[in-house]
This record gives C-alpha cells, sequence and structure tokens, in this order.
C-alpha cells in the first residue's frame, strides 16, 4: 500500500508492524549517553599522519553515485573511534530522515553541509555549524540533497525538484512532477556532454502513477530544469520508486541507472541514463505483500572482484540480499537474512570483496562474490540507516545507527562495537555521513548532529 502521507520507514510499521512492537524488538533507548571503547589511544605521530590526509567530499545520499558508503578519509578509524565526542548542532524543525551531504565549495572556500527538514533544506558552515541559509520548499524534504559544481539539488515530498546556488540557497530552477516523492536523487553529468542530469523516482499514492525521472541541471545545453525522459514502464501497474537510483557503467561502457520499484511490482530495474530505455528487470517477489525494493542498489565496477561485467547489490524488504550482474541482469547469488518482523530498507557499503548492511535484524557482513555470510552483529536491533565506512586499510570502521537512536562505530574486520552514542530516544533512519573527520546524521527529533574524534583537525 502507498501512502503520501508518511515517510517510507513509517510504511513498514503501518503495513501491521506497530511502533511499540517494532521499538520492543529493536530494544529500548536510554538517556543520551556515550560509552568509549578500550582501544589504544593513537600517538601523535599517528594523528598527525592522519590529519594530513586530504578532506574528502559526501555530496550525496551514500557519498558516491554508485552508493558504495565508503569515505577515504583516515581521521576515524578503530583507533579515533572510540574518543568520538559530540560536536555542534542544529534544529532541522520536524523529524528528519534526509542525510546530510557535506562538500567544500570554492565559492565560500570552505565546507558546507546540507540537509532536508520539516519545510525546507538548511545550510551550515561544516566547522561549527553557522547557519548560512534556509530554503524554504513548502513540503517536508526525506529525500537527501546533492552537490555538483555548486548547485545543491533535492526533491520535497510534493514532488518538486529545486536546484540552488550552494553558496547562497537562492533558486537557479525547479521541475514539479506534482507526483509524491522522498528519493534522493544522483546527479551526473549527461554522458553526451552537455550538463548536469539530475535522477530521482516519485511513487504517487494510489491509484496514481509513478516515474523514474531524468531533469536537466543548470547549465545544461538542452536547458535548464527540463525533463530529458521518464520512465514508466513498470512490470506491474500502476507502479513508482521510492528507492534511491545508483548511478554507474556496464561492461559495455552504457551509462546505467538502477533502481528498485513499488509494491506491487517488486522489481529492480536497469535503465539507459542517457535515453531511459530498459536494458534489465528483475523481480523479487511475485507476492501481493509488502515486499517492494525501496532500498538503495549498489553498484560494483565491471571487474572488481572477478566480475566482468559488474554487480548490483541490493536488499528487498523480503530480506533477501540480491546481487545482479551489472550488464545483463542475471541473479548471481542471493542470501536470506535473520527473520524479524518488518520489511529492510538499507543500503550497502561496498569494500574490497566485504558488503555490509543494517536491518530489522542487526549488520551483517557478507562475502561479495559468494553471498556467505562473514559475520552479523546486533541481532536485536533494527537498522533503516545506510552504513558508511571510513578509515585507513586494515583500520576501517563502519558507521551506522538504529532506529531507537543509536549510533554506533563498529570495527570493519569483525563487528565488534568500538564507540556508541544514544543520541535520539525518537530514532534515527537517516543514513550517516562522514567528512572533515566528522560524523553527520540527522534524527526524528529534528537535530542534526556531529561527532569527531577528540583532538582531530577540522
Amino acid at each position: 500500500m502507498r501512502s503520501s502521507l508518511l515517510p517510507r520507514p513509517a510504511l513498514i510499521m503501518a503495513a501491521g508492524v506497530t511502533m511499540a512492537g517494532l521499538c520492543a524488538m529493536a530494544g529500548t533507548a536510554g538517556a543520551a549517553t556515550s560509552h568509549r571503547g578500550t582501544a589504544r589511544p593513537a600517538s601523535r605521530a599517528a594523528v598527525r599522519e592522519r590529519q594530513a590526509t586530504a578532506f574528502a567530499n559526501w555530496p550525496m545520499f551514500r557519498g558516491d553515485l554508485t552508493h558504495t558508503g565508503v569515505s577515504p578519509e583516515t581521521g576515524i578509524d578503530t583507533t579515533t573511534a572510540s574518543t568520538l565526542t559530540p560536536g555542534w548542532s542544529a534544529s532541522l524543525g520536524t523529524a528528519s530522515f534526509s542525510s546530510p551531504a557535506v562538500v567544500n565549495l570554492v565559492s565560500l572556500g570552505e565546507p558546507v553541509v546540507f540537509a532536508g527538514g520539516s519545510s525546507g533544506v538548511n545550510a551550515y558552515r561544516a566547522s561549527d555549524g553557522t547557519p548560512l541559509w534556509s530554503f524554504p520548499a513548502g513540503a517536508q524534504v526525506n529525500a537527501s540533497p546533492a552537490v555538483l559544481n555548486g548547485v545543491v539539488y533535492f526533491v520535497s515530498t510534493a514532488g518538486t525538484m529545486y536546484a540552488l546556488n550552494a553558496k547562497n540557497g537562492v533558486l537557479r530552477c525547479s521541475f514539479a512532477t506534482g507526483q509524491f516523492t522522498e528519493t534522493s536523487p544522483v546527479v551526473a553529468e549527461d554522458p553526451d556532454g552537455s550538463g548536469p542530469v539530475v535522477y530521482f523516482g516519485t511513487s504517487p499514492p494510489l491509484p496514481g502513477q509513478g516515474s523514474e525521472y531524468a531533469i536537466y541541471g543548470p547549465g545544461n545545453t538542452h536547458g535548464s530544469c527540463t525533463q530529458d525522459w521518464a520512465f514508466n514502464g513498470w512490470t506491474i501497474h500502476p507502479g513508482g520508486s521510492w528507492s534511491p537510483p545508483a548511478y554507474g557503467t556496464n561492461a559495455n561502457g552504457t551509462s546505467v541507472l538502477v533502481f528498485g520499484s513499488e509494491n506491487t511490482d517488486n522489481s529492480v530495474y536497469a535503465l539507459n541514463a542517457r535515453t531511459g530505455s530498459k536494458i534489465w528487470t528483475y523481480r523479487t517477489s511475485k507476492t501481493n505483500e509488502d515486499n517492494d525494493v525501496g532500498a538503495p542498489p549498489t553498484i560494483s565496477a565491471p571487474g572488481v572482484n572477478g566480475f566482468a561485467d559488474g554487480v548490483v547489490y541490493v536488499l528487498g524488504k523480503d530480506k533477501v540480499v540480491y546481487a545482479f550482474d551489472l550488464t545483463t541482469g542475471k541473479l548471481v547469488w542471493q542470501h536470506a537474512l535473520a527473520i524479524g518482523t518488518a520489511g529492510d530498507v538499507c543500503g550497502i557499503a561496498l569494500v574490497g570483496g566485504t558488503i555490509y548492511l543494517g536491518s530489522d535484524t542487526g549488520v551483517y557482513a557478507l562475502d561479495a562474490i559468494t553471498g556467505a555470510q562473514v559475520w552479523h552483529v546486533i541481532p536485536k536491533r533494527a537498522f533503516y540507516a545506510s552504513p558508511a565506512v571510513v578509515g585507513a586499510p586494515g583500520q576501517q570502521v563502519l558507521i551506522t545507527a538504529n532506529i531507537t537512536g543509536s549510533i554506533y562505530a563498529l570495527n570493519l574486520a569483525n563487528g565488534n562495537t568500538v564507540w556508541i552514542h544514544n543520541a535520539d530516544s525518537a530514532g534515527i533512519w537517516s543514513s550517516p555521513a562522514v567528512s572533515q573527520n566528522t560524523i553527520y546524521i540527522t534524527g526524528k527529533d529534528g537535530q542534526l548532529v556531529t561527532f569527531t574524534p577528540s583532538g582531530a583537525q577540522r
């Protein structure tokens, strides 16, 4: 069942799982506390070495076009994560489900954080949280913003895509679909060299028909905020998508957009990003149950881990992790997770030969080649946030949060908890962003909060 009144994680509960039941299953949130791990403090030389590493942007949901969820920064790792300390915070209004974007703006000469809230998007100085501007969209912004070439893009639940000057929040242009959406857009340069293109999906309430859109961004030679194409060739009609699309290139050199579809279509689609034509589709569930694919796919490029065609990894609400051939759509493997009480919507982080993801039955690491389980931790907590990974190889940590408001740093190698902070008793359904040696995340209490290792440079 679709609804324009509830954010998608809430729809899981509306489908038969009460908030009380879900919270009881996930564990009880306590008062705001912080627990530090027992890792040995970093030496001053090691800290200086990490601080010398260049900061990296986190310009869109999951950090990049392919949704790998990995930051190349090394300031937060298995050694320093135990010293993570709350920094500045800011109010976004009512509950926020928007993952922040963090970009060092050339026009300002400093990094800026962008996050959606109850009625628009806000921008803050990354170093201290000073408000820079706020843009009122007149509707909730559950989607995460994306930034490219000094322009910030986002979509409101009313179905309007906005393109703003990232420096001052001035509107460049907009495009109205008139259809409910909370899909976090991806923005890429058009393969034809014409300029930026914004990709996102819509999912209006039944009996409305949703679409996947490609909209030209400001400065595109085809016209600013005009439609390139719209896809609605669903296997089961009416259809739509609230799955944040991923963008990559397959073994044929074709730019591909991959996303999941609404109930009851319950499928994964790969489209030619240039034309909007369907390359392949795979229906994960043929039941009329709420088994849609709302999670964001993750794309592994051709050649990685020995897969010549590349791979798409995605989690369905049927609680199965799927790996598809990126070029042909053939099923490579599937892995069923432990049965919980709600569907899963978490994105997947890809690091080397392992993928990492959250579920309503904890956090998992699976072999990216075979799908075999590597580790499974925190099985009695529910995670809707898509994980972020940061740190040097061999010292990486996984950052995630559960729906009772606890934020975790886990040792990537074994899943051991390095640090935990109970930030928001109302719960966290948004995904963390990692940049500037800092974790940025929003909560259902409407707060954007930050965490930085003690003594780290920002």
